[in-house]
């Protein structure tokens, strides 16, 4: 309150000029509680003091009036606003800033009127009374414009262009920030001109212009290195890592946070080590890297508690949990809380921050009995639905998920919003209530969409593996999909799953959005990214005033929206019209099943998975001969692929035959008759099958779903053979791809004419530093390529315990291709077999592209959240890991007629996806490719290569693709591999001619 003790000492000054010896006791008694509230104003005093201050200074004035003394009056009461505002009783401040100004308006006092007329603006702003504000301002700037106040009027413009950005005024707060940075300027106020560069780089960022925002921060960072203000470089460079959170360049901010971290020590500013660690664990979360995560939101927590601040109030604190979740399960985490929780109460702390947070916990352990007391406790409609939910009380549920809407339409928060749609669609879809279910469905996935809108670059790419409140983003359009089925009404359901499957695959393109691929333009990918931005940044603030009740950002806001989804539509518009294959597979629309490119006679067995039943759909071209809806849980079906799975996993320390041996004939069984009990009769023996899979699906081969027999593994002979069973594959041909959608963006971007003839082969990579290959090399050229191995590398085997052993008999494989087409195959193996020199090829000259490495599809390697081909981890550019990603595949320009990836493997986390999968297999379609073959388990090198061999040989012949298949298979059966584990894995995604 330093400003209150001047103001004071000014009015005692003016007191004892301007009373009279006939008022001495008045003057003494206002000179008395005038001198206690300087005394109780000093800095350093308790919130108390100033309470008390503030009550003496309305003595005071009462005083000062009865004595006729304006002056005395103005400043104290100047005085006591200060102090209410410190208060934060902003309208009695407001009210004591009025009398002073009526009084300074009487004295003629200007620069008076102007000090407390923008004082006033100040108090008004604070009051979320922005216009109100925004008048007092004009008439403090009217005055100083007078007065010549060069200095005061810098910060009047930039406490103006404050209010204009909270009003989401965007245009007239860049206005006003300008202005006040010419001013600070002139007047060599670095310090201020730092401050107003740091608003125009908020404001850059509200509106999504990244590299605005960054073009404003870097000079804050300037200015302040010039003047030696190494807290306000901390603070400007802590603002560059939000931005490149914000834009997905994770590695960035990393880097900007890991510099805060080192600043935070020299200056020893826990808060300042706290935010670091804090923002380096959900840039670590965001790479993936949970464990990295967990140690920095652990570290964040420890800094926050030697603050001595409230444990509970630490924002590190929830995202720690989660991370011990996500690291060690949530059966391992759940004590842990539990100990914590334990721990709070026993030392009379408030536990209850952490108990919604257990809750969930328990939720999703389906520990219903353990969460209820917490859930009735806390009294949120969230968790109360969710519950009665998994306690099949539907008509109970209902209730708690509308109360949940109700209140969430009035506070526009946007889960629970999704959550209250969500929750009332799946509880009135249990209570047959399908009328009432389809519209619930259809506004949460509405509500989906615009959530989806709001996100960052980041975010968006991992949208619909999010779980909120039970419920992944996912499930609003599967629950539709289902009740329009329950409805019976097939083609609108098969259209809502066939949207589904392209919506989720959109959103792999948020992270490649400022490549140069997809055989776009550059300023045209520029266009698409910046207007994504734009609007998901003015969306996220207006959601912000939504919740804030701010009524007249929400109008600013939405104009501003409106005008930029306008520039969206016409931009896509002209995607649609110059490049219709980028613009269906980045805004993809519904599709009809008559709109689609199946041909006259083309089976296809299209299937969505959804969490209490799989929805199958049988199509003859463009004719759905049935819709089939087969009740069973997400879950289960997940176990019983695993089960099924589980005998072909072989891993490198086990026993082939003893592994093989358990080839689990039930689950086969129980899957085929789930997935093809009633279709088969309809669709003819030796008729090609196009399988759409789904979720958990996508890893199962459908060929080796058993039909018929009761079958029996053998181990009488050197390799296990399997003896009295039929499999889908003997009676069907089977191929697959991503979705219909997928099938007819492909064939509607075939490109015309033959395909080139060149073969490109990348074979047996380097994975490992002890490889035997490096050893044989020179000891410099040892040194240098070991210094560029990767960190990565190891973090990935320390956090997963995932390796890629060599791969030795695929350069076996490469040899017998170059053998078979000398003159046209390029070769790649070992330490050539790198991304680089994959990415420096001109691809288009290759008809045919052989991968011989491992995949990994799942999302459980540190810093890779996507499909990827590991191709040779040593010999890597700067910065390079060797991880071939799905979106860099997206990228590439290829004119293969078949691309092929052998040897890989797919991760099976905690959730089976087959997203990965099938989404490799369309990026390479994406990319110019007509097929992709690929294994979906990692397989026996002699079989595969075998298997390999015989499927050229046979395309060589003239044989179509799914023919040349089906006979190198038989090949490989009759010479021993007759398990599935050797013929099975390899799927044919694509086209089969």
């Amino acid at each position: 309150m330093r400003f209150a003790i001047a103001t004071l000492l000014v009015s005692i000054f003016a007191l004892g000029l301007g009373v009279g010896t006939g008022c001495c006791q008045s003057k003494q008694e206002a000179m008395r509680l005038l001198n206690e509230a300087r005394k109780l104003s000093a800095d350093g005093r308790p919130i108390e003091d100033t309470k008390k201050a503030v009550d003496k200074l309305a003595q005071a004035i009462a005083i000062l009036e009865k004595l006729g003394l304006k002056e005395a009056v103005a400043s104290v009461a100047i005085s006591r606003g200060v102090g209410l505002k410190e208060l934060g009783d902003f309208e009695q401040a407001a009210k004591s800033y009025l009398k002073s100004l009526a009084i300074k308006r009487e004295l003629g006092d200007r620069e008076g009127q102007a000090e407390l007329l923008q004082e006033l603006g100040i108090v008004y702003d604070a009051l979320n009374r922005p216009l109100t504000a925004l008048q007092y301002y004009d008439q403090a700037q009217a005055i100083q414009k007078e007065l010549g106040g060069k200095k005061a009027l810098g910060q009047i413009l930039n406490n103006m262009g404050v209010v204009y950005k909270n009003l989401g005024r965007y245009g007239a707060a860049l206005d006003h920030f300008q202005r006040a940075l010419a001013i600070k300027r002139e007047v060599a106020d670095r310090k201020e001109e730092a401050q107003t560069l740091r608003s125009m780089g908020t404001v850059y960022q509200s509106i999504g212009n990244s590299a605005k925002a960054m073009e404003s921060y870097q000079q804050v960072l300037n200015v302040r290195r010039e003047i030696g203000d190494r807290v306000g470089e901390a603070d400007c460079i802590n603002d560059l890592g939000s931005v490149y959170l914000d834009w997905g360049k994770y590695a960035k901010a990393k880097e900007y946070w890991t510099s805060t971290l080192s600043m935070a020590k020299e200056l020893e500013s826990p808060i300042l080590e706290y935010n670091s660690l804090h923002n380096l664990g959900l840039v670590m979360e965001s790479l993936g890297e949970y464990t990295s995560a967990l140690a920095n939101f652990e570290r964040a927590q420890q800094v926050w508690l030697a603050m001595a601040r409230n444990p509970l109030k630490s924002g590190a604190l929830k995202r720690m949990w989660t991370m011990r979740a996500r690291v060690q399960g949530t059966e391992a985490a759940v004590p842990l809380i539990e100990n914590e929780v334990r721990s709070y109460e026993a030392a009379g702390k408030s536990s209850e921050s952490l108990q919604p947070l257990l809750a969930t916990l328990y939720l999703d352990l389906g520990e219903t009995e353990k969460a209820e007391p917490i859930v009735r406790s806390g009294g949120l409609f969230a968790n109360l639905g969710r519950l009665n939910l998994l306690k099949a009380r539907y008509p109970a549920a209902r209730g708690y998920y509308r109360q949940l809407i109700k209140a969430a339409e009035t506070s526009k928060n946007a889960d629970d919003l999704f959550m209250g749609y969500t929750g009332f669609g799946t509880a009135s879809e249990e209570l047959g209530d399908l009328p009432g279910a389809e519209a619930s469905f259809r506004k949460a996935v509405d509500h989906t969409e615009q959530i989806r809108a709001q996100l960052n670059r980041g975010d968006r790419e991992k949208f619909f593996d999010v779980r909120v409140g039970g419920f992944y983003r996912t499930a609003p359009y599967e629950g539709l999909a289902r009740v329009l089925t329950k409805l019976n009404r097939p083609a609108e359901a098969f259209k809502t799953s066939e949207y589904t499957k392209a919506r989720v695959f959109a959103e792999s393109l948020s992270s490649v959005q400022e490549g140069t691929g997809f055989d776009l333009p550059q300023e045209v990918i520029q266009r698409d990214a910046d207007l994504s931005d734009q609007l998901s940044a003015l969306k996220r603030n207006q959601q912000s005033a939504y919740e804030r009740n701010n009524e007249e950002a929400v109008t600013s806001l939405g104009s501003q929206i409106k005008g930029i989804e306008g520039q969206l539509s016409s931009h896509i518009k002209d995607l649609r019209r110059d490049y219709p294959l980028f613009a269906a597979t980045k805004y993809p629309e519904p599709m009809d099943l008559d709109q689609t490119a199946l041909t006259d006679g083309e089976w296809a067995l299209s299937f969505d998975v959804t969490d209490t039943c799989v929805l199958v759909y049988l199509t003859r071209g463009k004719t759905l001969v049935k819709t089939l809806l087969k009740p069973i849980l997400r879950k289960d079906l997940d176990a019983l692929v695993r089960s099924f799975r589980e005998p072909l996993e072989v891993g490198s320390d086990q026993e082939v035959v003893k592994k093989l041996s358990t080839f689990d004939f039930i689950s086969g069984r129980k899957l085929s008759e789930l997935l093809l009990g009633e279709v088969l009769a309809d669709v003819p023996p030796n008729e090609p099958i196009l399988i759409v899979p789904d979720d958990s699906l996508g890893v199962l081969p459908f060929e080796m779903l058993v039909i018929g027999g009761a079958g029996e593994v053998k181990t009488d002979k050197k390799i296990p053979y399997v003896s009295g069973a039929e499999f889908l594959g003997d009676r069907n041909p089977v191929s697959y791809y991503q979705s219909i959608t997928a099938l007819t963006l492909a064939r509607g971007a075939a490109k015309a004419g033959l395909p080139a003839d060149r073969l490109l082969v990348m074979a047996d990579p380097v994975f490992e530093p002890d490889d035997p290959r490096i050893k044989e090399l020179g000891q410099q050229r040892q040194e240098v390529l070991l210094k560029g191995l990767p960190e990565r590398l190891m973090s990935v085997k320390m956090e997963t315990g995932v390796t890629f052993p060599r791969l030795p008999l695929t350069g076996e494989l490469s040899n017998f291709l170059k053998d078979l087409n000398p003159d046209v195959t390029d070769q790649y193996t070992g330490l050539q077999a790198v991304k680089w020199v994959l990415l420096e090829k001109p691809l288009n000259r290759y008809g045919s592209m052989v991968f011989a490495t491992h995949g990994y599809f799942g999302k459980d390697i540190p810093g890779v959240q996507e499909p990827v081909l590991v191709l040779s981890l040593v010999n890597q550019e700067a910065e390079g890991d060797g991880f071939l990603r799905m979106t860099e595949v997206m990228g590439l320009k290829i004119n293969a007629d078949m691309v092929v990836l052998t040897a890989c493997q797919t991760g099976l986390g905690a959730r089976i996806t087959g997203e990965g999968t099938m989404g490799m297999g369309r990026a390479f379609q994406y990319a110019g490719a007509k097929s992709v073959l690929m294994s979906l388990w990692s397989v026996a090198e002699i079989s595969s290569v075998t298997l390999m061999e015989s499927f050229f040989k046979q395309m060589k012949t003239g044989k179509n693709k799914l023919a040349a298949l089906k006979l190198a298979r038989d090949e490989i059966r009759k010479n021993g591999y007759d398990h599935p584990f050797f013929w099975a894995p390899f799927i044919l995604v694509g086209e089969t001619d």
